[in-house]
């Protein structure tokens, strides 16, 4: 019961948290579904997603959420400096495009789940779009509670573990990510698993 109720509570802060954008810019909370049915399983996978091959070390993001990307990776994608902040679901870090900061990405680790990608797929009935997909070998989502891919929005959530799922918001409003956003979400996250193997 209490595990439901931190999970009710984080859910109304995210959905409050993604009721848009202002400025062209990304709103503060990832685009975050969960609630009150998701499983009470005290540890481990509630067994409802795809397990992680091979889990990755996720100690330097669970602290920081900005070395999820090394400086190499965020060049490659044509990214500036990360800015880290604080969610109610763990730490996040905002990305903008090098070229113009109307295009962002949120990279946030959702700690406050404790059964990863599984959490996400057992709350797939509040989303409006849900499919599921691999990053690079590894279990992941494409998952909102608002569809906005066609105004430049896509959320992926990725399984690095069977415990923790990182969730990666993109934002572009202008370029060829504005109408088609979820390639963008893939290369992030195909670089961030990168990043996490090399340590």
């Amino acid at each position: 019961m209490r595990r439901s109720l931190v999970l009710l509570v984080a859910a109304g802060a995210l959905v409050a948290g993604c009721s848009g954008t202002k400025n062209g810019t990304a709103s503060s909370e990832p685009s975050y579904t969960t609630g009150a049915d998701a499983p009470s399983t005290a540890s481990g996978s509630s067994g409802s997603a795809p397990q992680v091959p091979s889990p990755l070390k996720t100690s330097s993001i669970e602290s920081d959420a900005c070395s999820a990307l090394s400086a190499a990776k965020r060049s490659e994608l044509g990214l500036g400096e990360g800015e880290r902040r604080t969610t109610s679901v763990g730490p996040g870090c905002s990305i903008f495009a090098a070229d113009d900061r109307l295009n962002q990405i949120e990279i946030s680790p959702v700690l406050a789940n404790k059964n990863g990608l599984s959490d996400v797929y057992d709350t797939k009935a509040n989303d409006e779009y849900f499919e599921p997909t691999e990053v690079s070998g590894y279990p992941a989502v494409y998952a909102a509670a608002l569809d906005g891919r066609k105004s430049g929005k896509c959320g992926l959530f990725v399984g690095v573990t069977d415990q923790l799922a990182v969730n990666i918001l993109v934002q572009y409003d202008n370029g060829p990510g504005a109408s088609d956003p979820c390639p963008v979400a893939l290369k992030v996250g195909e670089a961030m698993i990168q990043t996490l193997k090399e340590g």
